[in-house]
Order: structure tokens, then sequence, then C-alpha cells
């Protein structure tokens, strides 16, 4: 069920919501990883007044609404539906901030729409180099090469002790606050 107050829009792989500080600042649009959603940049969304944030919540396990069933969500494939949300908010000139497998970084080549919307990329704890995965996600890597691995994984994260355990990731309240994404 959606959140009546987040705004969505419609993409060839299904309806991801958002969340927007309007503005005419420089848009910033924030990028989240696996199974994050845009909560993850609460707390950096208040420091920047004077920009435009936007921040999509991706198909990567943190979305509320099912994407289709023929969606391509691999990496390289969840950069379409990101370039496909620049360009019907019609974003240019935008920041693209990337985190974690996010797959935002693929959008940059010219095989996606909207590549050409992103004028500038701040890579924020993402896997490169000799750091694929990253230190934390090493468990995880070897939980998705057991066939239903991540399945129980997401299941495990149900739970609402492991889910707002200190060392989880995408911990829903941090400090007794609220998930919901404070925009001002």
């Amino acid at each position: 069920m959606r959140e009546a107050a987040l705004p969505h829009v419609e993409l060839s792989a299904g309806v991801i919501d958002y969340a927007d500080t309007g503005g005419a600042g420089p848009v910033v649009v924030f990028t989240h990883g696996l199974p994050m959603s845009a909560t993850q940049w609460r707390k950096v969304v208040p420091l920047l007044p004077g920009y435009r944030r936007v921040l999509p919540t991706l198909p990567l396990g943190g979305h509320r609404v099912p994407m289709r069933p023929d969606a391509d969500l691999t990496q390289f494939g969840v950069a379409r539906p990101l370039g496909e949300f620049l360009a019907r908010l019609d974003l240019r000139e935008v920041t693209l901030v990337v985190n974690d497998w996010g797959g935002a970084q693929f959008l940059l080549t010219e095989r996606f729409p909207g590549h050409e919307r992103a004028a500038r990329l701040a890579l924020v704890a993402c896997e490169a180099f000799d750091n694929m995965p990253p230190g934390p996600a090493k468990p995880i890597s070897r939980i998705a090469a057991v066939p239903g691995g991540v399945w129980l994984l997401l299941q495990l994260l149900r739970v609402r002790a492991v889910r707002h355990h200190r060392d989880a990731c995408g911990a829903s309240r941090v400090a007794g606050q609220s998930s919901r994404l404070p925009l001002h």
C-alpha cells in the first residue's frame, strides 16, 4: 500500500515513489543500494539547503510497490528506470549521488536514455577496485550464492528486532527519530 504523502511516477519497470524538496536550486538526486530506500539520506537532506533534493526509492528491495514481472532489476537494468525518472521529472544538470549497489553509476554510459541529464557524479560508499563487494556486504554475497538465500535474508528483516538493530542496514529508526524524510 502506497503512503499517500509520497509522490510516485510510472516508469517502464513499474511505479516508484520519491521525495522531492522542490525549489529552484541545483538538483541533487540521491540513490541507494540493496535493500535500502530513500530514507537512508534522512540526515543528509536537511544539511543541503539551497538545493533541490530528489530521492527516488529504486526497485532494490526497499520499494513499496512491486515492479512489473519483466522488469530488468540487474545493476545495469536499474539504470534504465533511473534515467526514465530523471526524464519524467525533467531534471537537468543533475548531481547524481550514488550509494552502494544501486546501479546508477551505469546511467552515465550512453547505453541508457537519460544519461545526458547527469552533469556530476558523487560515489559515496560504493564498491570499486578491490572493494567488491565492500566489507559489510561480503556476508550478503555469500548468502546470495545460496539458492533462495537473499529471500531468506529479507524474511529475517521482517523481524523488528533485526530490522532496528544498530548494525542493520536500512534501520528505520535512529535514536527514536521517525523514518520519514525531513525535507526542509
